[in-house]
């Protein structure tokens, strides 16, 4: 493990040496403060992994705890005298980690420092991306039971020509599948054309898709290839194939029942060698049956059924996502945003995208804007996001900010009632270790809950 890095707020010198003394010195560096202004600043010029915080020199302003919460992606110790532990408690609720009582033992510190290295490395390797489940170069990434059975699908059938049609809501990422479906086929070498059936109006589209001869209409100065022409050889994806209108879906029938088209205005037709991806947002089925989608179309394209799950139904997938879209602008934008702080994290996690994946990540890139000194909190994320993270865990609908440690609480509740108490399962499911659930399970008097 890297050095790690300690920040101590205190005016007592004793504490202070008391401190030094006791800690690692092979594994940690240690950083001192006086006053809040300039633990502030501390905090705002380097990246600490854990702060401890004398009760004493804190001396009842526990908006210091909660300000701590704002500023970076550390731990928080707070240090208190025997005599006070109703401080503790107070600590604890505004975002203090753990405590411990002073004076300590120099064993007794050690190993809760010992136990906190444990749950940083587990903290860290949770967000690997070795660990992590890919499909084709990496631009589809996930870590949910229903995505590893879509990467499943994908990569068996990819090595075929089977027509496939990719289902699900709007922004799940079904064009990013389709194209890692491409790049993992033997075709990965030819083109791969997208087009939106929806986005296209219907006057353009058929010579959009077959192309034209010169002359065949007003304006049509020189013979062009159609988007099937171009993907020859290669992959055709078919965005929103729903969209299509009954005439157009004879003519996307014929292509696929025997290879060939015929640009507008042309006496002769084309033969072309492509593959087709499909995908959509409705209910095909019920499409077919009420008459607005051709059966015969339906199953054309259906050979191959790949269903992408909204973002909301598999939360597993938002940490490596936020992993993937943090290193992607922060490449695009020049920027070094290295983490997420652990409110801003629980909003994200809370959230319910009804954009999905490509809301997600214009989240990432508006906070990676935003963001101060390289980390993610609540104010660099869209405002807007507040009161639906709100909502959507049955809070008071009112305007103030959620109240975080509440919704925590009950993130707690529903886990320990899925899992039948089982705290291993629980903590798992929530993403942090074991023993922070106990701790949290102790903060919310929580020990007879099942």
């Amino acid at each position: 493990m890297a050095l790690l890095k300690v920040l101590v707020f205190s005016e007592d010198r004793a504490f202070k040496d008391a401190l030094k003394e006791s800690l690692p010195h092979a594994r940690y560096v240690c950083d001192e403060v006086r006053d809040k202004i300039a633990l502030l600043h501390a905090l705002g010029n380097s990246a600490y992994r854990l702060v401890i915080l004398d009760a004493r020199t804190v001396a009842g302003d526990m908006d210091v705890v909660s300000l701590l919460r704002e500023h970076g992606n550390h731990h928080v110790l707070f240090v208190v005298p025997e005599n006070a532990l109703a401080s503790a408690v107070e600590a604890i609720r505004r975002g203090a980690d753990f405590y411990l009582t002073w004076p300590w033992r120099a064993e007794v510190f050690r190993q809760v420092l010992a136990e906190w290295e444990r749950e940083v490395s587990a903290g860290e390797a949770r967000w690997e991306p070795a660990d992590l489940p890919v499909l084709g170069d990496g631009a589809v990434v996930g870590n949910s039971e229903a995505l590893r059975k879509v990467f499943y699908l994908a990569e068996r059938v990819a090595p075929t020509d089977s027509a496939i049609m990719i289902t699900g809501e709007t922004g799940v990422g079904k064009e990013m599948v389709a194209r890692a479906i491409h790049r993992l086929s033997p075709r990965a070498d030819k083109t791969f054309v997208a087009v939106n059936c929806g986005a296209i109006p219907e006057t353009l589209l058929e010579s959009e898709l077959f192309g034209f001869r010169k002359g065949a209409f007003t304006g049509a100065v020189a013979d062009r290839a159609g988007l099937f022409e171009q993907a020859n050889g290669g992959t055709f994806f078919l965005d929103e194939v729903g969209e299509l209108s009954p005439a157009m879906q004879v003519k996307l029938l014929r292509v696929l029942e025997d290879g060939r088209i015929r640009r507008l205005g042309a006496s002769e037709d084309f033969q072309v060698d492509v593959r087709v991806l499909a995908a959509t947002n409705r209910d095909l089925r019920e499409e077919v049956k009420s008459g607005r989608f051709r059966e015969d179309l339906y199953y054309r394209l259906n050979v191959i059924a790949i269903h992408i799950s909204p973002l909301r139904e598999r939360r597993e997938d938002i940490a490596p996502l936020l992993k993937f879209f943090l290193a992607k602008y922060n490449q695009r934008f020049k920027q070094n945003v290295i983490s997420i702080n652990r409110d801003a994290l629980f909003i994200l996690m809370n959230y319910d995208y009804p954009g999905n994946v490509r809301e997600l990540e214009n989240i990432v890139q508006y906070a990676v804007l935003l963001s101060d000194h390289n980390i993610i909190n609540k104010v660099s994320l869209p405002p807007q996001i507040f009161q639906r993270v709100q909502l959507a865990i049955g809070g008071p609908k009112s305007d103030h900010v959620i109240s975080l440690q509440k919704t925590e609480e009950e993130q707690i509740k529903n886990a320990l009632l899925k899992y039948n108490g089982n705290q291993t399962e629980a903590a798992k499911s929530l993403g942090i270790s074991r023993s922070t659930l106990w701790r949290k399970i102790k903060t919310y008097q929580l020990e007879n809950f099942k």
